[in-house]
């Protein structure tokens, strides 16, 4: 059985894929098995899959229909059965040793997760640029918020290395009911229940900025990450992560989200989010019940605000982003 498992999520990316594919068939590490997710595609991205798959056993496909992103990572998941997994994109690529330093990290370290640096690739302009991570994605965290937080903002699931057992054993998946904005509220619960993080900083992969890059929806992108958010605080609750730090954190991210839909959204979505907001609010209400009363005066006169001022509330959420913010 091989050590890593790639899951590489494929839909409609035949002018990159070969490029993702090269990248990790020239792997100075070889003990790896890449689980191809084809996506629904309907372009030549098949193909392509399959050419690879003649000619290297290691690469196994499987066909779906299209489920989104976070559908594809979680039928990757249901099927590595390897010790450590890891995801790319399949527009991005990697450095030829990204496999091996990943691996002697968390075998050196025994982390539960090993995250890397990255560099970005920006298609139109044909150029480069360092991520430049904090300095607080790079220390371990001690305390179940400290985790919690810097799992939720460590923005990506590429350019880490996973323990598979932690993954399942904990039960732990994408949110598929949306079909983006879905790295942080998982990485918020690997590193929840992760007992050790290691950092490294190698710029090991390479993340293609475009124009069809789904970071590039920002509506629908801030729409989904505003759900997915309100989706990890219950599912918080049903996990029994019910200490007071937690929940703080999850009403001030809760407010500065509402804050972030206030920009560049249009007036018909910012509709639809406001029921959404109305019915969470209502439900973090009752989850501070037990805390100090800054955070139930934040609420109530958060009340105050959605009910008086309606979808206009998000722009004052945005003024008020710092005294929201966590």
């Amino acid at each position: 059985m091989a050590q890593i498992t790639i899951v590489l999520p494929v839909y409609n990316v035949e002018k990159y894929l070969t490029q993702c594919l090269d990248s990790i068939i020239n792997q100075t590490f070889k003990d790896f098995e890449c689980l191809c997710i084809n996506d629904g595609s309907t372009d030549n991205s098949l193909e392509i899959l399959q050419e690879y798959a003649k000619k290297d056993k290691r690469f196994k496909i499987i066909t779906q229909e299209n489920k989104g992103l976070l559908g594809a990572w979680n039928t990757g998941i249901k099927n590595v059965n390897t010790k450590y997994l890891t995801f790319i994109d399949s527009d991005d690529w990697i450095t030829e040793n990204y496999l091996e330093v990943l691996y002697n990290k968390i075998e050196e370290t025994g982390a539960d997760v090993v995250r890397a640096s990255y560099k970005f690739y920006f298609q139109e302009d044909n150029a480069y640029k360092s991520a430049r991570i904090r300095e607080i994605h790079k220390i371990t965290a001690n305390s179940d918020i400290e985790r919690l937080y810097k799992g939720y903002a460590g923005a990506f699931v590429w350019s880490k290395i996973y323990k598979t057992s932690l993954i399942k054993d904990n039960n732990i998946w994408f949110y598929d009911e949306r079909k983006s904005a879905g790295d942080c509220p998982f990485l918020g619960l690997v590193f929840l229940y992760s007992k050790k993080i290691a950092f490294i900083s190698d710029e090991l992969l390479f993340y293609r900025k475009h124009n069809s890059s789904i970071t590039t929806n920002l509506e629908k992108n801030a729409t989904d990450d505003f759900c997915n958010f309100i989706t990890l605080t219950k599912d918080l609750q049903k996990r029994n992560f019910n200490e007071p730090k937690i929940k703080e954190f999850c009403i001030d991210f809760f407010l500065y989200k509402l804050g972030k839909l206030g920009k560049n959204i249009s007036k018909q979505t910012l509709q639809k989010n406001y029921s959404i907001a109305i019915e969470h609010i209502k439900f973090l209400k009752e989850m501070s019940l037990d805390l100090g009363f800054l955070y139930k005066f934040k609420i109530n006169f958060s009340i105050f605000l959605l009910n008086t001022f309606k979808t206009f509330s998000f722009k004052i959420f945005r003024i008020l982003k710092n005294f929201f913010k966590n």
